[in-house]
Order: C-alpha cells, then structure tokens, then sequence
C-alpha cells in the first residue's frame, strides 16, 4: 500500500512542473494576467509548491474515500518465494543477460535457464539466485493414436438410441391407453316434470 501511495504521490512533481509552465506562458497574455520581474519567479514557484501540497492532500483524504471494501485477496502476505514457487516466467528467468551472467560470470550451479514457453520444466531449482520454480514435463502427446475413439463414441451412440427408443415405446403405450379411455359412453340424464328419468347411452 505504500509504495502504491508513493508511486501515486511522484507524480505530483511533473504535474506541478506542469503547472509552473502554465503560469509562466499565460503571463503578460491578452486577457490574463501580466507582471514582471522576480513577481514571474515568485508566482511560478508559488503554483509548483501549491499544486504538490493540494495533490498530497487529494491522495490523502480523498482517494481513500473511493477505496473498495472487502475480503483481502491475500496479495498483501505474498511473498516473492511464494510467487516464484508458482510462477515460472519471473524478472530473473525471462532476462537473458541475468542468465548468461548467472552461467559464465558468477558459474552458478545449477545455472539459470532461460524461461520458455513449455519448457518451464527444465527450470532447476536454486534459492541462493532466487530460483523457487520447479516442476514436471508435460505428458507428450501421441501423434499416432487415433485422432477419434470410435469404440467409446459407438457405445454412447447405442446407450443413446436405447434411451430414445425407449421413450418412444413409454408414450405410444400411455397414447393406446388414452384412446381406450377415451371411447367410454356418455351419458345424457334427461329430467322432465313427472315422467321420470331417460338415460342415453352412446358407445
């Protein structure tokens, strides 16, 4: 956090050069300003320091207003030998000159190597030149084995069919039987003042 801050805060030395320029070009310009002298001297100086005094107090009280909340990611306790664990590619295996210097001038042993893409695996292991990566080759791939396996693929085609097929069967079974329920009579009662009651039947 403090170097992040410090990064920030360096920047407010250009911008007030910046500044200075600004209120030494506009002098003695139509519509603004003109004096002369040591007062030209005085005025770029008093725009230098106030523009530094105001960017701290911006960076400050301000900025952290902005600041999101929440669960640390943990990049504050990481370690340089933490990431280098992890990481391959690294300030020190990507500089070409820190590994011809590491294997001919110092004759570190083992040496760095140079970091390649696929090749972190010949990276060797060294704390005393802040080398922590270490790992495995990569399974070679087999350029003669068949680019598709037709044998699992046909099994999933017929585990695929009997499913579908079998739907099929469950819903002509439920349709037949719907049908059958379907062709029951109606029956129409007919009521009428006195004379009893007429049923229809229809089949």
């Amino acid at each position: 956090m403090a170097t992040d801050w410090w990064a920030q805060w360096i920047m407010c030395i250009p911008c007030a050069l910046i500044l200075s320029c600004l209120v030494f070009k506009a002098n003695c310009e139509e519509g603004y300003y003109c004096v002369k002298g040591s007062t030209t001297v005085w005025a770029c100086t008093a725009a230098f320091w106030l523009h530094i005094v105001l960017h701290t107090l911006f960076l400050k009280y301000v900025v952290p207003r902005f600041r999101l909340e929440g669960e640390s990611d943990g990049a504050d306790s990481n370690t340089y030998k933490g990431c280098s664990e992890r990481i391959a590619a690294s300030w020190v295996t990507m500089n070409p000159i820190y590994v011809l210097r590491s294997q001919y001038f110092y004759k570190r042993s083992p040496a760095c190597e140079y970091c390649l893409p696929g090749k972190e695996h010949r990276l060797e292991t060294n704390e005393e030149i802040g080398l922590f990566f270490n790992d495995c080759a990569a399974a070679a791939e087999d350029y003669n084995a068949p680019h598709v396996d037709t044998d699992a693929l046909n099994g999933h085609w017929e585990n695929l069919h009997s499913q579908v097929s079998g739907r099929r069967k469950a819903e002509e079974a439920g349709g037949r039987r719907g049908r059958g329920r379907g062709r029951a009579g109606a029956e129409v009662r007919l009521r009428s003042q006195g004379e009893g009651t007429l049923c229809l039947r229809s089949s």
